[in-house]
Formats: structure tokens, C-alpha cells, sequence
């Protein structure tokens, strides 16, 4: 009996291990069998491949709109895990900052174009390659792209050209454009005026009969902020920091095309503005959203609002001065790779991918946003040509110039303000205002002496 059922058994073993066997006996031993497969071999080669996850910081709260890039960017590089987390453009730097060289953090972070010298300096910025800079001057708007490139020395932490070791670097990708325009409502003008003297000219005739405190025209800020004044500044040859607005030795508050500008500001400007009132007396862009005034020179961001406000209104490039171009400060928003990535390669593909016709794209339609691509270009993404708005904004930035991107620009702001809070609310010498405003700049950026 123990024998018939010992023979039992090696049958069973037998008949069972010819079935398992392939039906080819040629085929690959190494390649695996799949049970579920009747028996057939399965080559994973080209399904199994380690992907990288990369982490990146961009000011999406709602996240639609990096859901939908990185749906694209996938299509390209599926490999390539993209996790999304919100930060505020200006917080991803600070909160960047903790994690300094650990590694941790982001791999791709975003940043308004005045925090990319500090975020140099601060060890965060990783220089993209040479073969980036290439790709982005075939398509990058000439402006953002000024803004995203900087002269640097790291041995000795100079933003000087002239630097023993200065090296000129791309160190982000810039994503979006912007300026100041003069806004104007179509319901009250028709064709807006394209000098100060002009507009001076209709504002006497208005304010002459209007409410008190609704003057003819107003700022969405107020005047004395320099980055909206800039643009009354370069009609009479003053640019903080020198012709190519990177000499910190040279922030020219004592200049006479500063003095010739203040006393424009003071003399012209502020009686037509506020009258007697101080720099920030009148709020224009809530006057203008509630359609009691023509004019205010606003931005971008204030769009938003004006047109929940059911306003009808278009956008006109600023006026000149006796004769000379105004030429508004440019600002863009920047992506950049940590220095610290432990995946740069991946975070490089995707900073450029920022810069593709479809990531542009997407980020008119969820941002409204003027992408930084040269004006060529711009007919490649649907809808912004026919924008008559960006195309007014598009059409400020062919006479604006790159904001200052050096570290020092961040003690330009204040003394700048100071100055013309003076100019506007006092009757201080301006020459002596000048004086003060120059020594505060001074005294903050440790150049005094």
C-alpha cells in the first residue's frame, strides 16, 4: 500500500511540473513567469523604471493650475514625479532659507524678480547651464530674461561686473511680466492722453469743478512709491543705481536729474494729483473701481477688481514729459532650482518647461498673467493677442526698463520713500532732501564712507 501510494505521488509531482513548463522550451529562464498569464512569460523591462519625485513651491493656492502643468509636463517626462505645494511667492524664499544646504525643502521654488540677489546670496540659487540660458534667449522676453541674469562673484560675494571672479549667469526662468500702465475709464475718454501736458491741461478744467478729493488722476498706491514713480524719474535721465541700474556705489539721489524730477513732482504733479493734501490723501483705485475719476496708474493686479466692479476701462502707455519717453520700472516672476536639490537634472527639465508654449498657456488661462516670452511668440498662446489689456501692458514694456536686481536694492526703497513723502507732504529744500535720502541709502547698504 505505502508503495502504490509513493508512485501516486511522484505521478502527481510529474504530471504537475509538465504542466507548469513553457510551452517554448528556447524561451529566456531569466525572463519571470506570470501565474495569472497561463504560464506565459512577461518582460517588465520597459515597465518597470524608477521614477524621481520632485517637490516645487509655486503661488497656487487652488493648485488648478499646477495640476493642469504638470498633467503636460508628464506627457514629456513621465518619470518624473511632480508634488505641488503652496507657498506665497514671497514666503517660499524665507521659509527656503531654513533649510539652507540640508538638501530638505523644495526642488523648484518661485520668486518676484527683487528677491533673486538675496536668494543668490543666500546660497539658494543653483546657476542653470549654459544650454538653458540658449533655449530661454530664443524665447524669453528680453526684459525678463535681463532680470533673471546677474553678474556674480561667489568668492568674494559681489554683484559687481567688474569683479575679479564675476560670472554671468542665468538663475531663473522667468514666468510672467509686468509694468505699470495709465488705465484709463472709456465712458469718460476717448482717446487718452499721451503727454502730462495734456492731461494736466484737462485736469485743471476737472478738478476745477470736481468734489473735493476726486481729482482727474490717481494712483493705485501712493506718491510716494518709487517703483510707480519711477516712470516720471527716467524723463529726466534719473535710474537708481546708474545707466545700467546695477552700481550700488551709485544710487544717484543726489543727481540733478533726481533734483530736475523732484521739483516736477512737487511743482506739476501734486497740485493736479491732491492739491494741498499729502502723498497718500486720495485712494485713486477705489475712485476709479466706483467710476469717479478717468484716470489712475495701476498695475496688472488691479484688473481683478476694476472688472468685478463692472468698469469699462483700457490701458494707455504712460505720458511723456516735456517731450521726453517715460519708461516704467519691469517686473517679472521667477522659478529657480534650490541649490541644494539632491535632483537638479529633473528640476532643470521642469523650470524649462515653464517656459513652453503650453505652460505659458496655462498660465494665461488660470492666471491671466502676460507671459515672458518674446512678442513673437506670444501669438503661439490662444487668447493674449486678442487681450486688449495685455497687449496695452505688452506694449508699456517695449519703453520699461529691467527693475535693479543687486542686493542693494532692497535699501533703495526706503530713503526713496522717505524723499518723496518729503517732496510731497513738506516744503523742505529738495536739495536738502536729496542730501538725506542719499546718506539713508548709505548708512542701510554700509557704503557710508
Amino acid at each position: 500500500m505505502k508503495k502504490l501510494l509513493t508512485l501516486a505521488i511522484i505521478l502527481l509531482a510529474a504530471f504537475s511540473l509538465a504542466a507548469c513548463k513553457p510551452a517554448n522550451d528556447e524561451s529566456d529562464p531569466t525572463v519571470p513567469v506570470d501565474p495569472q498569464n497561463n504560464g506565459q512569460r512577461i518582460d517588465f523591462g520597459d515597465s518597470i523604471v524608477q521614477k524621481t519625485k520632485i517637490v516645487v513651491w509655486i503661488d497656487d493656492e487652488a493648485g488648478e493650475y499646477m495640476q493642469a502643468v504638470i498633467a503636460e509636463f508628464n506627457k514629456l517626462y513621465p518619470n518624473i514625479v511632480v508634488e505641488h505645494q503652496h507657498y506665497g511667492s514671497v514666503d517660499a524664499r524665507e521659509m527656503l532659507k531654513t533649510f539652507g544646504p540640508s538638501g530638505n525643502g523644495a526642488d523648484v521654488f518661485q520668486f518676484p524678480h527683487d528677491h533673486l540677489a538675496q536668494a543668490v546670496l543666500e546660497d539658494l540659487v543653483y546657476p542653470l547651464p549654459t544650454a538653458t540660458k540658449t533655449k530661454l534667449e530664443a524665447r524669453a522676453h528680453e526684459l525678463g530674461l535681463n532680470i533673471a541674469t546677474l553678474f556674480y562673484d561667489e568668492t568674494n560675494k559681489s554683484f559687481n561686473p567688474a569683479s575679479p571672479n564675476a560670472v554671468e549667469r542665468l538663475y531663473a526662468v522667468p514666468m510672467s511680466i509686468e509694468s505699470v500702465g495709465l488705465f484709463y475709464n472709456t465712458d469718460m475718454i476717448t482717446t487718452p492722453a499721451a503727454t502730462y501736458e495734456a492731461l494736466f491741461a484737462a485736469a485743471d478744467v476737472w478738478n476745477a469743478t470736481a468734489d473735493p478729493g476726486v481729482f482727474y488722476l490717481g494712483t493705485s498706491s501712493h506718491w510716494a512709491d518709487s517703483y510707480f514713480m519711477q516712470h516720471v524719474y527716467s524723463s529726466f535721465g534719473f535710474f537708481p543705481f546708474g545707466p545700467t541700474l546695477d552700481n550700488p556705489s551709485a544710487v544717484g539721489f543726489e543727481t540733478q536729474a533726481a533734483v530736475n524730477a523732484l521739483t516736477w513732482i512737487r511743482t506739476q504733479l501734486k497740485p493736479r494729483a491732491t492739491g494741498t493734501g499729502g502723498h497718500n490723501s486720495v485712494s485713486g483705485g477705489s475712485l476709479f473701481e466706483q467710476g469717479k475719476i478717468p484716470y489712475v496708474i495701476a498695475g496688472p493686479w488691479n484688473h481683478e477688481a476694476f472688472k468685478n466692479a463692472g468698469i469699462n476701462y483700457a490701458v494707455a502707455p504712460l505720458p511723456s514729459i516735456n517731450g521726453n519717453p517715460t519708461r516704467s520700472f519691469a517686473g517679472a516672476m521667477m522659478a529657480a532650482v534650490y541649490k541644494y536639490s539632491d535632483f537638479k537634472e529633473e528640476a532643470i527639465a521642469f523650470v524649462e518647461f515653464l517656459n513652453s508654449d503650453i505652460a505659458m498657456e496655462l498660465q494665461y488661462e488660470y492666471k491671466g498673467k502676460l507671459p515672458a516670452l518674446k512678442a513673437e511668440l506670444l501669438e503661439n498662446i490662444e487668447g493674449v493677442n486678442e487681450d486688449s489689456l495685455l497687449m496695452a501692458m505688452a506694449q508699456q514694456l517695449t519703453t520699461s526698463v529691467p527693475m535693479p536686481t543687486i542686493p542693494q536694492v532692497t535699501y533703495y526703497w526706503g530713503p526713496g520713500e522717505t524723499l518723496l513723502q518729503q517732496v510731497w507732504n513738506t516744503t523742505a529744500l529738495i536739495t536738502e532732501a536729496v542730501i538725506a535720502a542719499e546718506s539713508g541709502y548709505r548708512t542701510r547698504a554700509n557704503l557710508a564712507g
